[in-house]
């Protein structure tokens, strides 16, 4: 049969992009009510059947991203590794994590159906002989001037000093990428996590992701840890799952101070002492030296802000718009506001359904029985926050990345609505409620912060 794929759309891919895929078959399009199919298929099993009629050139074009964009989607709770593992379980020895549903190879198988007959079932033909791959995360690759299809995964892949992490940190000068992290001392630290492709078959190989410390200038301390499944990823060799094609690290002054795995590493370390930033950089091997597969990313040290106390220290977390996750410390002022959604209804007081009239049982309506009163009474916690002066080009991308999200969650010491009680560090969802942004810049801006109000996900229920 002269049944062809003439274009594919293969390797790393973006969920948002379009994945476009070109058949034509020059033999059997006259039989009745003929259809091209594009079966799209994960793991050997099939999610849906795209059907197409032949176009003017006889052709078919199938474009499956709407499809595949519903089965990729980044991870809840990487944040916290190198304290808590991505399931949620306290684990010190692990600061790295493989993945459950950011990264999936999908696979078109290409055929056609037709009828024998008007008004009979069809027949359909479909063959692996022309099953193509394509690897997909939940983000975006084409820019906004470049034709589909098109990729710029290829920076997304660990192979030399220019590469990077799927984030939206701007690259501020060449092979450097910096944004804040906040650590006042030993019990004020902020959980960060990046994401990254890992493996052979995609072409990238960071197995040992360095930390190093610095004062200023001056070199403190470096190490490294393994990207290997003791300490939660995978050693990126040929063969990788999907669950271990794309890994999180945990990089932020949370993650680095509560695991075991090399204590030297740790920001309170003695030979980290007085440090003002410290850089990210995977390599291909324990020394960084001449084998570095991505590009810097530096964290620089940042404290609360003159209006925020240890306890209103907060820091929001998401899905950006490279499959991957990002990270800001909101150190600012901050704001909390409730709103409250309630019913109410009205009661006539009194002890009419027991008077008798006489003695204790007289009827009686004291002052504060009946009137109106509220039922199902419901809670939500907003909170603005706020950057503190910084770099806008550094802060728009990320607000920007922020604002564009799906999903957010709020890292905070806080009560987080609750009326009193002790307050407690964790991570909640959230969600963003600003539908404007603008946008500062350096040249016109110099040293500014941004303002984001954030809604807790879950509302309080008071009756």
């Amino acid at each position: 049969m002269a049944y062809t794929v003439n274009q594919s759309t293969t390797g790393l891919q973006g969920a948002w992009d379009d994945l476009i895929y070109v058949v034509n078959d020059t033999t059997n399009t006259a039989e009745p009510d003929y259809r091209y199919i594009c079966s799209i298929r994960v793991g050997g099993a099939e999610l849906m059947k795209l059907k197409q009629l032949p176009n003017n050139a006889n052709a078919a074009v199938f474009n499956t991203q709407r499809v595949c964009e519903g089965y990729v989607y980044q991870d809840d709770n990487p944040y916290q590794l190198g304290a808590i593992d991505i399931n949620g379980s306290v684990d010190t020895t692990e600061i790295f994590s493989i993945n459950t549903s950011a990264l999936k190879t999908f696979t078109m198988r290409f055929g056609y159906e037709f009828t024998t007959s008007p008004g009979t079932a069809p027949t359909v033909v479909l063959t692996d002989a022309f099953d193509t791959d394509v690897v997909v995360v939940n983000g975006q690759f084409v820019s906004a001037t470049q034709s589909s299809p098109n990729t710029n995964s290829t920076r997304y892949k660990f192979v030399d000093s220019r590469d990077r992490f799927l984030s939206d940190i701007k690259e501020l000068s060449s092979e450097l990428y910096k944004t804040s992290i906040l650590y006042t001392s030993a019990s004020v630290s902020m959980p960060s996590a990046l994401a990254f492709i890992n493996g052979t078959d995609l072409n990238s190989n960071g197995a040992y992701m360095h930390v190093s410390y610095f004062e200023g200038a001056i070199a403190l301390n470096t190490g490294y840890f393994d990207n290997d499944a003791l300490q939660g990823g995978a050693f990126p060799t040929v063969g990788l799952t999907d669950a271990q094609s794309l890994i999180y690290a945990g990089v932020g002054t949370y993650n680095l101070k509560s695991q075991s795995i090399d204590t030297s590493l740790r920001p309170s370390d003695a030979g980290n002492s007085g440090w003002t930033h410290y850089d990210v950089q995977m390599a291909s091997s324990t020394t960084l030296s001449g084998n570095e597969v991505s590009s810097v990313y530096r964290f620089e040290r940042v404290s609360c802000g003159r209006y925020v106390t240890d306890d209103q220290v907060f820091s929001l977390h998401w899905w950006n718009s490279k499959g991957g996750v990002d990270n800001l410390p909101m150190l600012g002022k901050v704001m909390e506001s409730q709103a409250m959604d309630k019913k109410t209804y009205r009661t006539s007081g009194g002890n009419s359904f027991d008077a008798t009239g006489t003695g204790n049982t007289a009827y009686k309506r004291n002052s504060y029985s009946g009137g109106k009163r509220s039922t199902d009474v419901h809670t939500t916690t907003t909170y603005e926050l706020s950057t503190i002066g910084g770099d806008p080009e550094n802060l728009t991308p990320l607000i920007k990345s922020l604002l564009n999200s799906p999903r957010v969650f709020l890292w905070g010491n806080s009560l987080f609505g609750l009326n009193q009680g002790e307050a407690s560090t964790g991570l909640v969802q959230a969600c963003v409620t600003d539908t404007r942004l603008v946008m500062k810049s350096g040249v016109n801006d110099q040293a500014s912060s941004y303002k984001v109000v954030v809604e807790i996900s879950r509302r309080r229920v008071n009756g």
